[in-house]
């Protein structure tokens, strides 16, 4: 029987997938599944995770449910299921009552044999009696860390899979994973409640990453990664911390040539979608995102993934780098760091983690509402509260008392804008340039819909304009935005909030919270922030350094990364020269990417006795990059004797300035010494003066 059916599957494997054979790890998942087995598979990205749960569908008696946290990619998800001829659907937050009723019964019938459920779906009774009438065949948790308190990605609404498991009939279970630490698979366990479940892990090496870490400041950042991106021909991932910096960065790369597009959480749905299908489709060389961006994406070709601040985990920054070379070629995965870094995680762990006082805090403003559904926003709470603290600690702070019972919240709820015509509306309209199409198409839209009432003030949906005027949302609020700071118009934005449902009433002092638990868990993020910074510092091969965190056995070095390629391993050595601001170009070529070193290579041309300008012909690089190749070797004890490129009595004015006014930045010294002392002459002397 288990032999006929695995035939089978290798059949259905070669139509749908267009493969021969299973990948490692998949046969013996998929075995598991067929003997009602429950297994939690550990694989790392781009090692055929979701094949697993997907082919046997298509052979099992009833239904596959596949829980997954990935809502804005369900739709593409099920798209590339009908594709390949596996008739599937989703669930999630987006459908309508009806809609939801609608496909519940097409799966009842039969029409559908993989279903993708969003796990918040399952705080509605409602929705769980539907479910009551299905067959499940195997119950299958995809990113299955994010149950796991320990793991670095943890979802409160992944807690209630275990009693959804026994509602839909103790189905074979199966967890799978890209990244999951010995510990964090014991959780994955303990919280779905399986018994001797059998763990499969693969291993997490990716012979064809190349890791390295690049220190550097702020400013060093920008003009390195644009160097990177210009040799680099490929597609690429650069994460960066905050939205503004994604925007920033991605303006940088444009303005300087390089195809970029930006993408976070705070932009429309429609928006971030139209981002992705750009990059996905190869419009776009390189994405610029936060960590928004990333899980359930299947591009092959991407051939870097570069962190322009440091992760918080090595859990999040392997999946994250993961990304990277999923076809199997050669690929990079790059950290830009600086201290600063680490304030920024801190930040974020903080809010991460509210104290016990917040908490009570939180609760007791919501208790000042009379009724029990109060819709509020995350400044009205936070005003209520004695300590200073980002709105993101108030966000997990109701997260924790829904977790605990006390509350429950629904979707957030925006209202209506307000806007009104300061001047006759063709007084405006004469505002406005005739080339500008798209803010008179707007401005037209408005005047259909609202007319003369736009003078006493209306009440309007941006996306309702938007569809009117048949342009995006943003455009809407570029056009406001113009008219506003000219004067011209009266405009509140639309009031976001949250609704919250209180479901208990006690005293703040009484909440039954494991507050010492909570504490714990702050202390485990915090030290795992220090074994991520670890990791930037260490002077080991970087993905031995990964391997063993995961408790890999196939751990060795890798001979590929930047410490193991370069001869000049110490502690503190890291890939490039200090941070110095200078009113020229910066750092241009800080990381070649070669088998070795890219300060090796000019060394050895530099022993060869060859001027600066040589260098740089035959390395194919500029000037500016050789010298700061030079800073690098000299700074970390090499032999370079810089009285062949800086007169010795150039030196002499150099180090007086320096002593006089420090080394830290090189634009006071430049403007103390003379005209004719060029750029390249001060940093080649600032690095005799900060050599080791």
């Amino acid at each position: 029987m288990l032999n006929n059916q695995l035939s089978q599957l290798k059949d259905l494997l070669k139509i749908h997938y267009g493969y021969s054979e299973f990948w490692r790890g998949q046969e013996q998942a998929i075995k598991n599944i067929l003997e009602q087995k429950n297994t939690v598979v550990v694989m790392p990205t781009g090692g055929g995770k979701s094949l697993i749960f997907q082919l046997p569908s298509l052979i099992l008696d009833g239904v596959t449910i596949v829980i997954s946290p990935l809502i804005a990619l369900m739709k593409d998800q099920v798209d590339s299921m009908e594709k390949i001829g596996i008739p599937a659907t989703f669930i999630n937050s987006s459908l309508s009552p009806v809609e939801t009723q609608s496909r519940i019964t097409a799966i009842r019938d039969g029409h559908y044999k993989l279903v993708y459920i969003a796990p918040e779906r399952f705080y509605s009774g409602e929705f769980l009696n539907l479910l009551n009438a299905i067959k499940v065949s195997l119950f299958a948790i995809d990113e299955a860390h994010c149950i796991s308190e320990w793991g670095h990605d943890f979802r409160p609404s992944y807690m209630k899979l275990r009693e959804v498991i026994k509602l839909v009939g103790n189905p074979t279970v199966l967890a799978v994973t890209a990244t999951a630490t010995p510990e964090v698979r014991e959780d994955i366990i303990k919280q779905l409640d399986l018994q001797n479940p059998e763990v499969i892990v693969t291993g997490f090496n990716r012979p064809n990453l190349k890791f390295g870490v690049i220190r550097a400041g702020e400013s060093q950042k920008y003009s390195s990664i644009l160097d990177f991106t210009w040799q680099i021909k490929g597609s690429g991932i650069i994460y960066a911390g905050t939205r503004q910096k994604v925007e920033d960065i991605s303006n940088y790369l444009t303005s300087n040539g390089i195809n970029a597009i930006g993408y976070h959480a705070g932009m429309e749905n429609e928006e971030r979608k139209y981002v992705q299908n750009e990059f996905m489709k190869g419009n776009h060389q390189v994405i610029v995102a936060t960590n928004a961006f990333g899980l359930g994406i299947n591009k092959p070709d991407i051939r870097f993934v570069i962190h322009f601040d440091m992760p918080g985990t090595i859990e999040a920054y392997y999946q994250e780098a993961g990304r990277a070379g999923r076809d199997g070629k050669e690929s990079y995965c790059i950290i830009f760091y600086s201290p600063a870094d680490r304030y920024l995680r801190e930040f974020f762990i903080s809010g991460d983690n509210p104290p016990p006082k917040v908490i009570a805090q939180v609760y007791e403003a919501l208790l000042s509402y009379e009724d029990d559904t109060a819709l509020v926003t995350y400044a009205e709470l936070a005003e209520n509260i004695t300590e200073n603290v980002p709105d993101m600690a108030i966000g997990t702070a109701l997260k924790i008392l829904e977790k605990e019972g006390y509350v429950e919240r629904s979707h957030e709820k925006t209202g209506l804008a307000h806007l009104r015509f300061l001047h006759e509306i063709e007084h405006t309209k004469q505002q406005l340039s005739a080339k500008a199409k798209v803010q008179n198409q707007i401005f037209d839209g408005f005047i259909k819909h609202f007319g003369e009432k736009l003078l006493n003030g209306v009440e309007f949906s941006p996306d309702d304009i938007a569809q009117i005027s048949g342009v995006k949302r943003e455009a809407i609020t570029r056009l406001i935005k113009k008219l506003a700071d000219e004067n011209l118009i009266e405009y509140r934005p639309p009031f976001r909030g949250t609704e919250i449902k209180i479901l208990q009433r006690v005293k703040p002092l009484d909440l039954k919270i494991d507050f010492k638990a909570l504490k714990e868990k702050h202390q485990r993020e915090l030290n795992k922030l220090d074994q991520m910074e670890s990791y930037i510092y260490d002077h080991g091969c970087r993905r031995k350094y990964i391997l063993d965190y995961f408790s890999d056995d196939s751990s060795h070095e890798c001979g590929t990364c930047d410490n193991c390629v370069s001869g000049l391993k110490t502690p503190e050595d890291n890939l490039s020269c200090h941070s110095r601001e200078s009113g020229n170009d910066m750092v241009d070529d800080e990381f070649k990417i070669e088998t070795k070193l890219t300060q090796l290579q000019t060394y050895e041309l530099y022993q060869q006795g060859l001027t600066i300008d040589e260098m740089a012909q035959i390395r194919d690089l500029k000037p500016a990059t050789i010298i700061q190749h030079l800073c690098f070797l000299i700074e970390r004890g090499q032999d370079v004797d810089i009285n062949k490129f800086v007169k010795p009595q150039v030196q002499n004015s150099i180090k007086k300035a320096a002593k006089k006014l420090g080394t830290e930045k090189l634009t006071p010294i430049k403007e103390e010494l003379d005209d004719k002392i060029s750029w390249d002459d001060i940093k080649l002397t600032l690095a005799i003066l900060t050599k080791r």
